[in-house]
């Protein structure tokens, strides 16, 4: 039962949101915080994180038919997890999560947590019932919520009477962010054409065809270089020779998932997290 809660809300893309969050704190605050301020960063990042969640289970719960057919195997909804159940848990993520949005707010006297919390969550539900069927926007949306996650994580620190360190380097990560998981869920649609087919779902794949949609993906595999050449060009990373390392591999491993995608589709989808994963391991080498 435990291992199927947490395949169902993705815990290893939680892990790299978590730890998203984690490197922007330490990017931002390298003079350190304070011990309440530190408490309500870890509120807002577990608020983020029962949001994802809630996200993916009320996802799985509309995509059952699609993902019977295309990864059968991975299904937990209806086989190891009751259909009621999947609602239940999607409410009370969303409960527990707007609690400590509220609670932020009134803590520093703001909307804005609040704010966030409805939007991403009313976009997820969005996304889950409507727009995943809506040619190009399925995509965009979700590779733009993703990006939102190091931008939202800074602007927690807007709150906070710290000084700002760095904020050139998670806005460069933002645009990385956005371009590499837009073009992971284009990888994705193609691997579930089959499914998604049942669903009526208008995907690049299906309206343009899947040699059009490699094509894409390689043209905005080369697109990653457009942060990394503005971060040499505002010379965020010309000081600091080991973060121009580890960032020259994470978009090299990105495009080389774009360029491989037509020949090795499970291979281009796990390269595409190892990018991921190296660029959020970037703001732990400042």
């Amino acid at each position: 039962m435990i291992v199927a809660l947490l395949k169902l809300i993705r815990i290893q893309n939680l892990m790299l949101i978590a730890l998203t969050m984690a490197g922007v704190g330490n990017t931002i605050a390298t003079n350190g915080i304070d011990l309440q301020t530190s408490i309500n960063f870890n509120l807002f990042i577990i608020c983020t994180l029962l949001i994802a969640a809630a996200g993916n289970t009320i996802n799985d719960y509309f995509d059952v038919r699609a993902d019977l057919k295309n990864k059968p195997d991975q299904v937990v909804i209806g086989k190891k997890l009751k259909k009621r159940w999947a609602i239940i848990l999607h409410w009370g993520f969303n409960a527990l999560a707007f609690g400590i949005s509220i609670f932020l707010s009134i803590y520093y006297q703001t909307w804005f947590y609040m704010a966030l919390h409805l939007f991403t969550s009313g976009l997820l539900c969005l996304y889950s019932v409507q727009l995943k069927k809506v040619f190009l926007w399925s995509n965009v949306s979700i590779a733009a919520l993703t990006a939102l996650v190091p931008l939202s994580s800074m602007l927690f620190f807007r709150f906070v009477p710290i000084e700002f360190a760095h904020t050139e380097l998670v806005v460069l990560f933002t645009i990385f962010a956005f371009i590499l998981n837009l073009i992971r869920e284009i990888v994705k649609d193609i691997q579930d054409v089959e499914g998604d087919k049942l669903l009526f779902v208008r995907s690049l794949p299906i309206v343009l065809g899947k040699k059009v949609t490699m094509r894409w993906v390689q043209i905005l595999s080369f697109m990653l270089l457009i942060p990394y050449l503005l971060g040499m060009y505002l010379k965020v990373l010309a000081d600091n020779y080991l973060l121009v390392y580890v960032t020259s591999t994470a978009v090299l491993v990105g495009i080389c998932a774009g360029l491989i995608a037509s020949l090795r589709i499970q291979l281009s989808s796990l390269l595409l997290k190892i990018s991921m994963l190296i660029g959020i391991s970037s703001f732990f080498f400042l």
